[in-house]
């Protein structure tokens, strides 16, 4: 694994697209992490927006409404900015045209 991440072309562009553990504490640390794991808990099982066409779980649809409402949005230019975004391939431009 060590010889794919360090030595090959695409290896080194996925790699530098890792976050190295430990990220941040372990959620039973503090108190806003376990917030945050919640919000993210609800975000992907409770919570559709733009082509998520997967079917929520009903007993989240309140919760999930309570996120969306938390939401970040913003006009710039003409172009309209929310908090989150579906991003439905993690693999960067030059692995794509491929």
């Amino acid at each position: 694994m060590a010889h794919y991440f360090q030595n090959t072309a695409t290896g080194r562009l996925r790699a530098s697209r890792v976050v190295p553990e430990p990220f941040f504490v372990h959620s039973d640390l503090t108190s806003l992490v376990q917030v945050a794991d919640l919000i993210a808990y609800i975000i992907a099982w409770g919570v559709r927006v733009g082509n998520m066409n997967r079917p929520a779980r009903t007993e989240l649809a309140e919760l999930g409404e309570a996120v969306l409402a938390l939401r970040y949005f913003q006009h710039r230019d003409d172009f309209p900015v929310w908090g989150f975004a579906v991003i439905d391939d993690l693999r960067p431009r030059e692995e794509k045209s491929r």
